[in-house]
């Protein structure tokens, strides 16, 4: 049987002109989560960061946040899994026992007060959520034995809100569990080793009867010169641990004493007792 095309040729090019424009308005179409996703990478800049084998190395470091609410759950730079705690309803609930056993036992809950580096922002329209992958800043919070934890906050807001919502609104709900750190200790950054040393002004003497730069003058208190550095808990071990887990906290020993099933890692005037793989004793 013989199709005739002269039939067929006006209903193709009808089919045609519907596609185009709706193609047209599919491409031209801004992405769904895309305002608020640009306007909350704009306020939150992200740390560029090395190879977290051996603990974040900052290359390029972005905004700082201080911590506001316990309950946040820090993991191992080398952790795959990352502690969720959700922030929901002005209350924020810790990782739950599920997360919790796929994040293993090498664990730190972050304390009020502590400063982190943003890793990443992203943005799920379709489960209304906002999330913040975190990273300590140790540099910022006068830590001299590196660790690094990281972890993740989840904010989740009505169903169908987050579409509609404004951005200043959701900012708002951030800052009340991670506030961007406005302070000189959070903002400076450390500068690189081969940098050059800046030119200092020369120093104009003081006139006779006027007191020096620094120098309180008569009747005025004399303000500190330095303000104490924040203090943390150091990282703790249990029983059980296996070498690996160890080692992510407290880093390679000084001296391993290997007698079979019986290995003593010595860290300085510490010894951490293994037996068949798992800590039995630390002195």
């Amino acid at each position: 049987m013989k199709r005739n095309l002269s039939t067929l040729l006006p209903a193709v090019a009808v089919l045609v002109a519907a596609l185009i424009p709706w193609n047209q308005a599919r491409a031209q179409a801004p992405p769904p989560d895309g305002p608020l996703a640009e306007h909350l990478k704009v306020l939150y800049k992200v740390t560029k960061f090395g190879p977290p084998a051996k603990g974040f190395a900052v290359l390029a470091p972005g905004t700082v946040l201080v911590i506001r609410k316990a309950g946040i759950l820090g993991v191992p730079p080398a952790n795959v899994a990352f502690g969720n705690s959700i922030y929901r309803d002005g209350e924020l609930h810790p990782p739950t026992a599920g997360n919790r056993n796929i994040i293993g036992n090498v664990t730190r809950l972050f304390e009020v007060g502590e400063r982190v580096y943003v890793q990443t922002v992203e943005v799920n329209l379709k489960s209304d959520s906002v999330t913040l992958f975190i990273v300590e800043c140790d540099s910022c919070n006068g830590v001299n034995q590196q660790s690094s934890f990281k972890s993740m906050v989840s904010f989740e807001f009505a169903k169908g809100s987050l579409a509609t919502a404004d951005p200043a609104q959701i900012e708002k709900t951030i800052g009340e569990v991670l506030s961007i750190d406005t302070s000189s200790n959070g903002a400076q950054q450390p500068q690189p080793s081969s940098a050059p040393p800046q030119e200092q002004p020369p120093q104009r003497q003081p006139q006779q009867g006027q007191p020096q730069q620094g120098q309180p003058q008569q009747g005025q208190a004399q303000q500190p010169s330095e303000q104490p550095a924040p203090t943390r808990r150091p990282p703790t071990i249990q029983l059980g641990q296996t070498e690996d887990q160890v080692q992510a906290v407290l880093g390679q020993p000084d001296k391993i004493v290997n007698l079979g099933a019986k290995v003593i890692y010595v860290y300085g005037d510490l010894k951490v007792t293994f037996m068949n793989g798992k800590v039995a004793d630390a002195q």
